[in-house]
Formats: structure tokens, C-alpha cells, sequence
């Protein structure tokens, strides 16, 4: 699927506009839609059986999990890029590329694999719906980490959200004649052509217009029956232009504007402090992305909703189990959104394979930082994902061999695809080879 993106960006269809709307789309669209349907669907379950209910299938430290793979990433992924003597610039990057690991395609892959080998699978446990429910318990809190405190981690510093820094605006619409001239947009501040250029363009402009009228009612009165000559020769030919016209006309231009030019400026408001409910919508904005809102509303419906055919989850959005036809009145909308999410990982790949086939230039990060964060995050996390698991089985805080797979194989992605769709959409002037420390990783395995 990766190199379905490659293709495209070689075969010219890939551009940056179009890279940039599919990872808009991806983020606001299919993402949320896959968190929420997998949050809340029920799979892996045969005919003649009942959904099993989330709260029972819950192992707490699970829960917690995300919250300790998180912060060790982000204290190994510092380290390693300043170990590896990273550029100030990429670090931030660098540090999300070892903390956010693949946390949906790979790993329900991986499980796959790994439940379908004979000797490998009694010690898991064979049913592929059990450990993906485990994977759903531990992605209920997992993307609100990736989407917050990723998003803030890889946000442009002063920037809005999203990684696009905003221009300064104003609440009026005034537009001075001057930036009008100049082909400028309000705000842009470009500074307004000399006097002289502009006295000639509307010394041009002028006699071109009474020209153009001239002509115009000339052509109107010759497509009459019977045109007035008497009024062609009043019309056109008495008018004369001569230099002082066309300078007396400069003048009067250049007087209407400036005095328009400075009623424009002086009606112009100034630069609005953002207010105190603009701070907080672009706090939330930040914290809570669409992928964060579809997995907390996905939890929240999976967790409040019990077991049955009649359960509030059944009746409302989720599949009913193991029947041909299903009579759950809202099945066909979740369905919809069900299948929607389907598109994100495909979507996601062939962004990875448009940003993978970009290549990366020589002088952006050393092979002495590509491998110390290439060891971080395919040596150092994983052992300590697997060190976490045998500790848990220990201690008995988790009771089943599935969860603890998946306690484990959460650690041992390569770095998430959707830290490259997050950084495809911050490319702008010094960040445009932000996905740097990134993309090599994902390189080198």
C-alpha cells in the first residue's frame, strides 16, 4: 500500500496539495470513524452468541499503559536525539518518532501471525477477537495521548492548530486602495507602489474606461435601423485628448487616492487580542482533535452500553453478531461509519509511501542520529514493552496470556503513520523537512 503512494508521487499525481487534503482527510474523516467503530463493534463472535460486555473484558493496566509507553518513549526519544546529536530543529520530531509507535495496522497484523502458528498459539490463546479486543482496550486511551500530546509535541512553536502558523488578522474588512493596487490581500502589509506608478495606471486606467464608453455607445447606436449620424459625430467627434488631459486627470487620481487611502487606514481597526473564549477554543482544538473526539465517544458508548441483542449498544450503532440479517435499527449507519474508517490505514499508507519516496537531503540528520534513534525505537522500547509484560504476568495484575501479548507487540511498531500524516500537514518554511528524523527509521526496517 506504501508504495502505491510512491507511485503516484512519481507518476505526478501525488502532489503537495493533494498529499496535504488526504492527510486532512484522513484526520478529520477516517481516523475518527475507525476509533469509533473499533471501540464500539463487536467482533470475532459466532452465531448463536452475545457480545461480550467491555467492562468484563477490561484489564485495567491496560489502561494505564498508554500512559507509562508514552512518557518512557518521550524520555528515551529526548535522549536518543541528543545522544545522537540531532539538530535542535528535529528534535521534537525525533522524540515523537520513538515515543508514537504503529498502534492499529501492525499490531492486528502481527496478532494474526502470531495466533496462526501451532506452537506459538496455545501460549496466547488462538481467538484473533480476543486479543483484538485487548488492543481496543489499550487504544481507548492511546490515541487521545498520540493525538494531544503528540499534536502539541510536533506543533510549530507559536503556531496555530494543525501546525500552521496564522497571520496576523483584523476584524475589518477595510482594504486600502493602495494594497489593492498592489494586488495584496488584507494584513499582507505590502507596501504600496510609488506615486508616480500609480498617478500613471489611473491616468491609463481612466482614459481607457471614457474610451471604451465611447466605443461602446457608438456600436449601440450604429445596430439601430436607422442610427442618428447627427449624434455619432456629437458623440465622437468633439472629444479630443491631449497631454494636459491625461495630466490633469493624474492629478485629480493621484488626490481621490490618497484621501481614500487614508480614510481606509484611519477606519481600519487594529490587531485584536485573541479573547479569553478564543484561548480556550484553540486549547481544545489542540488537546481534543477529530481522532481524539471518535475515540472518547466510542468509549464512551462501548463502556456505558451492556451485553445482548438489546443493549443500548446493539440498538444503536453496532453490528449484531453472527446473524445474516441484522434488525438493529441504526446497523446501516454504523456500517457506514464502520466502513469509512476501513479507508484509514490504506489512506495512511499510501501517505507514508508519498512521504517515504521523497527521500531526505544529505545535510538533514547524521547516520549517527538516524541509528541511535532507529536502536531507540526498535531495541530499547520493545525490550522494555516486553520487560513490562513479563512483570505484569508476575504479578498476576493481568490474568490473561492475550493481554499481556498485546501489552508487549503495542512496543515493537516502527513509528505511527499517523506522525507522518501530523507532520505532512506542518510542512511550512523551516519545517518543510521536519519528517526528516522520521521517515529514515521507518527506512532502515
Amino acid at each position: 500500500m506504501a508504495a502505491s503512494g510512491a507511485f503516484l508521487r512519481w507518476e505526478g499525481t501525488m502532489t503537495a496539495q493533494v498529499s496535504k487534503g488526504l492527510s486532512k482527510i484522513s484526520m478529520t474523516c477516517t481516523m475518527p470513524c475507525l476509533l469509533f467503530a473499533s471501540a464500539i463493534g463487536c467482533r470475532g463472535v459466532v452465531a448463536g452468541e452475545e457480545c461480550t460486555r467491555l467492562r468484563d473484558m477490561l484489564e485495567w493496566p491496560l489502561l494505564v499503559l498508554p500512559f507509562l509507553y508514552v512518557f518512557v518513549g518521550l524520555v528515551v526519544g529526548s535522549a536518543a536525539a541528543r545522544v545522537g546529536g540531532t539538530r535542535p530543529e528535529f528534535r521534537r520530531a525525533a522524540t515523537a518518532s520513538v515515543a508514537f509507535g504503529n498502534s492499529t495496522g501492525l499490531p492486528i497484523t502481527l496478532l494474526g501471525v502470531i495466533n496462526s502458528q501451532a506452537g506459538v498459539a496455545p501460549m496466547f490463546g488462538r481467538d484473533t477477537g480476543l486479543n483484538l479486543t485487548y488492543l481496543a482496550t489499550y487504544l481507548l486511551i492511546y490515541p487521545v495521548l498520540q493525538w494531544s500530546v503528540g499534536g502539541c509535541l510536533l506543533q510549530r512553536r507559536g503556531g496555530a492548530p494543525g501546525g500552521e502558523v496564522d497571520e496576523p488578522r483584523r476584524t475589518g474588512r477595510a482594504l486600502s486602495l493602495a494594497d489593492a493596487a498592489a494586488g495584496e490581500q488584507p494584513g499582507e502589509g505590502a507596501p504600496p507602489p510609488p506615486r508616480p506608478m500609480l498617478r500613471l495606471q489611473r491616468s491609463l486606467s481612466r482614459a481607457s474606461l471614457s474610451l471604451g464608453g465611447e466605443l461602446r455607445r457608438s456600436v449601440h447606436l450604429l445596430s439601430q435601423p436607422e442610427p442618428p449620424i447627427a449624434s455619432l459625430h456629437t458623440s465622437i467627434g468633439p472629444r479630443r485628448w491631449s497631454s494636459s488631459d491625461v495630466g490633469e486627470d493624474a492629478e485629480r487620481a493621484a488626490a481621490v487616492w490618497a484621501a481614500a487611502a487614508a480614510a481606509a487606514s484611519a477606519a481600519q481597526p487594529p490587531l485584536d487580542a485573541p479573547s479569553p473564549l478564543q484561548t480556550l477554543s484553540t486549547a481544545l482544538q489542540r488537546v481534543l482533535p477529530p481522532p481524539v473526539l471518535g475515540a472518547l465517544a466510542g468509549m464512551c458508548v462501548a463502556l456505558t452500553a451492556g451485553g445482548g441483542a438489546y443493549s443500548p449498544r446493539a440498538w444503536l450503532l453496532a453490528e449484531c453478531p453472527g446473524e445474516a440479517e441484522c434488525d438493529a435499527p441504526l446497523e446501516w449507519l454504523f456500517a457506514a461509519v464502520d466502513g469509512v474508517g476501513r479507508a484509514a490505514v490504506p489512506l495512511n499508507m499510501m501517505i507514508l509511501g508519498n512521504r517515504l519516496a521523497q527521500g531526505m537531503a544529505a545535510t538533514d540528520v547524521s547516520w549517527r542520529a538516524l541509528g541511535t534513534l532507529t536502536a531507540a525505537k526498535m531495541v530499547v522500547m520493545p525490550a522494555f514493552g516486553a520487560a513490562t509484560g513479563i512483570a505484569l504476568r508476575s504479578s498476576g495484575l493481568v490474568r490473561q496470556p492475550a493481554a499481556v501479548l498485546v501489552a508487549m507487540i503495542v512496543t515493537c511498531t516502527p513509528t505511527a503513520n499517523n506522525v507522518m500524516v501530523r507532520l505532512s500537514r506542518t510542512e511550512r518554511g523551516p519545517c518543510r523537512h521536519t519528517t526528516s528524523p522520521v521517515s529514515p527509521v521507518r527506512m532502515l526496517l
